[in-house]
């Protein structure tokens, strides 16, 4: 799959070669662009448990889109069924729709195999992001770093049905947080 979209950001499904580039930008956003809302020593904990974090989900089958200008990438994408499981954007590149347009590929994805709602654990720093691409805040969560820091995120969700259906879904916290538990027990 290769997307072209506007100002020539091709999207494409990630390559074992693009491995290091990937891991680049994780770094480089974690440590530029969640700065401001975490402490050096969150960020560290968070930069020190990647390795960690990716060994641990080495059996977990992810859907991973590389955002590309030219030929130099410049963002990453990352899911499996249900949930958004990353999602960086270099921090020379954001807000220029980067970030947006890895995340519709996500969701077209999800709704081509029939899902109908996404899930997130966002950064305090991508939270707007989410909120302004249509998830909302079910739940504040965190991770403990194995160094035992403490790291705030927040669980986010989004119905990817059809504008009628999505019509029907109410908007009252407590609805949203039950229908997300039925998510989570049955799959619809």
């Amino acid at each position: 799959m290769t997307k072209m979209q506007p100002n020539h950001i091709k999207i494409r499904l990630a390559q074992p070669q693009d491995r290091n580039q990937i891991f680049d930008i994780r770094r480089d956003a974690i440590q530029i662009l969640c700065s401001r809302d975490y402490s050096p020593e969150q960020i560290q904990a968070l930069l020190n448990d990647a390795e960690l974090e990716q060994s641990q989900r080495a059996g977990i089958k992810d859907i991973v889109f590389v955002a590309e200008i030219g030929e130099k990438i410049v963002g990453f994408s990352a899911y499996s069924r249900y949930w958004v499981n990353a999602l960086y954007v270099h921090p020379q590149y954001v807000r220029q729709g980067i970030g947006t347009e890895l995340l519709k590929t996500i969701e077209s994805e999800a709704c081509s195999q029939n899902i109908k709602t996404l899930a997130v654990c966002a950064s305090i720093t991508g939270k707007p992001f989410y909120e302004a691409s249509g998830y909302q805040e079910f739940s504040k969560a965190y991770i403990t770093s194995s160094s035992g820091i403490y790291i705030p995120l927040i669980r986010m969700q989004k119905w990817l049905s059809s504008p009628t259906e999505r019509e029907q879904v109410p908007s009252d916290g407590l609805t949203v947080i039950c229908r997300f538990l039925q998510w989570v027990l049955t799959g619809k």
